[in-house]
């Protein structure tokens, strides 16, 4: 889940705009925590402090790139 996210991320960011034509930064950045935390969880590391433990879990990185799939795929460009 977090690689085609990723790359829609760097490769064609347009793509998550709103109806407005804008960004909204605030839910990107939880996006690409979500998607970070896929990564950290795909790779099988496993996190020793509790903080990172909560912050990297994966069904926060799971509902977090859902968000972004939702953002993605009711954005501006399929209208």
């Amino acid at each position: 889940m977090a690689v085609p996210l990723s790359l829609v991320l760097l490769i064609h960011p347009a793509s998550m705009l709103d109806a407005n034509g804008h960004y909204s930064h605030g839910l990107l950045m939880l996006i690409m925590w979500g998607v970070a935390g896929g990564f950290v969880h795909g790779v099988g590391f496993e996190p020793r402090a509790l903080a990172w433990r909560v912050m990297f879990h994966p069904l926060l990185a799971w509902a977090l790139m859902a968000v972004g799939y939702g953002m993605w795929l009711t954005a501006r460009q399929w209208l």
